[in-house]
């Protein structure tokens, strides 16, 4: 197969970005036509379709492998120009990451790099059971997950343990859950509110779960309870602590609570799973410092780091 070229490249990146051919072209000062003749001349390079013509347009399969290609690419010249300059330049990377880390440990990993390497960060906020998906598509270059396996073209790295607390304050629980925990029945947990951080937060699921097992209630089919949706880590941990609706909260937002009792445990077990960095596998000192400041972070910030 032919090699693409730096301006293939740069096409292929700007249309996905911008999302139709006529705003690439105006991007990068071609025509439509032009745009459109080096796309059709990639796919006929690959043998493949890479581009779906929808609005916006979006890579297929294969078209993902040759964005994140293009975009490693785009950051490695980069970072040639970055050395070149005598490391007088910065650089950017883009990083997908839930908002409970980003609220609790990994800032201290930005801070750092900022201030002391001049690297600063992209921040895309995805939940750590769907972050992947930036990955495979290039969108990012690194992602906070809870997902071990491999992406293509990727490295993983074990970073530790995420720990929460199933938690309502002792007002919510004394108007929504009365006699808890000996008294409280399933009917009195159906009608409690719950607060979640968007309609893909299922880990709630499990914290429901962990309350109905300490209250010794009978399995049933699960029915919904009142539901807030809060997609912001603070104002989200804010409803908690002010007795809007019971959640589930990062140990570093609650266990400073637990010994005055300005926060009730609903559950005496936590909720616990393992988070991992997933980065472009390349041969790059940026994103390898990068890395490094991340694990130090989580060091801190996670169990079993």
């Amino acid at each position: 197969m032919t090699r693409f070229t730096t301006d293939h490249l740069k096409t292929f990146v700007t249309v996905i970005e911008y999302g139709t051919f006529d705003a690439a072209a105006d991007v990068l000062g071609v025509s439509p036509s032009a745009i459109s003749q080096r796309v059709k001349t990639m796919e006929q390079l690959a043998g493949k379709v890479l581009l779906q013509r929808t609005n916006p347009v979006t890579p297929t399969a294969s078209g993902q492998s040759v964005l994140r290609i293009a975009r490693q690419s785009e950051f490695l010249q980069l970072e040639l120009e970055r050395e070149l300059m005598g490391e007088g330049g910065f650089q950017t990377v883009s990083i997908a990451l839930n908002a409970d880390s980003l609220a609790t440990w990994f800032l201290e990993a930005i801070r750092t790099l900022a201030q002391e390497d001049e690297i600063f960060c992209d921040l895309r906020r995805e939940g750590e059971f769907h972050s992947s998906a930036l990955l495979r598509t290039g969108e990012v270059m690194a992602a906070i997950t809870s997902q071990p396996g491999k992406i293509p073209g990727c490295s993983v790295d074990y970073l530790g343990v995420a720990r929460y607390w199933c938690v309502a304050s002792p007002a919510y629980v004394d108007r929504y859950l009365p006699g808890f925990p000996a008294k409280t029945t399933r009917d009195d947990l159906n009608r409690a509110p719950v607060v979640e951080y968007d309609r893909k937060d299922f880990v709630q699921d499990a914290a429901r779960a962990l309350i109905e097992e300490d209250l010794k209630l009978s399995r049933a089919e699960f029915e919904q309870s009142p539901t807030l949706y809060i997609p912001s880590s603070p104002d989200y941990a804010q409803a908690v602590y002010e007795g809007i609706a019971w959640g589930l909260l990062p140990e570093a937002q609650c266990s400073e609570y637990f010994a005055p009792q300005t926060l009730v445990k609903l559950a005496q077990k936590p909720v616990e799973f393992p988070l991992y960095w997933q980065h472009w596998n390349i041969n790059s000192p940026v994103l390898e410092k990068v890395s490094r400041r991340v694990a130090d972070a989580a060091h801190q910030g996670l169990l079993n780091s």
